[in-house]
């Protein structure tokens, strides 16, 4: 099976918790770019296992734009 850049998935950022996790997810979502989270549910109920980050994963046709998408958005 061959990998195309369309349909080969990639990680694109990590978070401490679900929450933040999520609400960056919901933006991409709302601006066209297919999300999938990883590790939400591991994240809650094991937190103090080392390199448990909740994960966001991309196409890696996405990838450039979500970037871009995520240094666009102002950070608090």
């Amino acid at each position: 099976m061959t990998h195309t850049r369309e349909n080969r998935v990639v990680e694109l950022t990590g978070f401490a918790t679900a929450a933040e996790a999520e609400v960056t997810a919901s933006m991409l979502r709302s601006m066209g770019v297919e999300v999938s989270v990883v590790n939400e549910i591991s994240s809650i109920m094991l937190p103090y296992i080392n390199d448990n980050r909740v994960r966001l994963l991309v196409n890696e046709a996405d990838l450039d734009r979500a970037k871009e998408l995520l240094a666009a958005t102002p950070e608090e």
